[in-house]
């Protein structure tokens, strides 16, 4: 996969302690602080009201999450990237994987005053540059509406493959 190029209107490249500086036009009202998060991100799970606030206004696919469901998959995610406006989540994105041959990038969501400059490139950037993610094999994701977004980042579609789901019936996203 190809590192993208950020034009000057949007998010810069990270500097070493993972700022972002936001550019002229980005509206930003400050630096975004890009976190990579170790197997133990105590930053989300402390701010676990604000990673659901981020899903529950952000996205249509991971609204109404419990908060310890989203305990759970934060735990269970073998890197996390997140994205801080001072001590407001802004990002959010995570990999799962064996380290050899398959990862799958996960919930990428960035809040929408912030779409469109950037960010959510740096987030999947950070995943993809992750040990666990960088050493597999080959990088998996599902989206519904944003795959030219993941395009211009390098993946692409696999028209030999299906889409397969089960279903648990006792697994409900917002018990607990």
């Amino acid at each position: 996969m190809s590192t993208p190029s950020v034009p000057s209107n949007e998010f810069a490249a990270p500097q070493a302690n993972g700022t972002i500086a936001a550019g002229a036009e980005g509206g930003a009202t400050g630096a975004i602080q890009l976190v990579r998060h170790g197997r133990l991100p105590v930053q989300l799970l402390l701010g676990i009201n604000q990673v659901r606030g981020l899903f529950d206004g952000n996205s249509f696919w991971a609204q109404g999450r419990s908060r310890r469901a989203l305990v759970r998959m934060l735990l269970g995610s073998c890197s996390v990237v997140s994205a801080w406006e001072g001590g407001r989540l802004v990002a959010i994105g995570r990999a799962t994987s064996d380290g050899v041959f398959r990862a799958v990038l996960w919930d990428v969501v960035v809040a929408e005053e912030h779409q469109g400059r950037g960010l959510g490139r740096w987030i999947v950037q950070a995943l993809l540059t992750s040990p666990p993610v960088a050493a597999s094999e080959r990088v998996y994701l599902m989206t519904t509406n944003s795959s030219g977004f993941y395009e211009r980042l390098g993946f692409s579609g696999e028209h030999g493959q299906q889409l397969l789901v089960l279903y648990h019936q006792g697994n409900q996203k917002t018990s607990g």
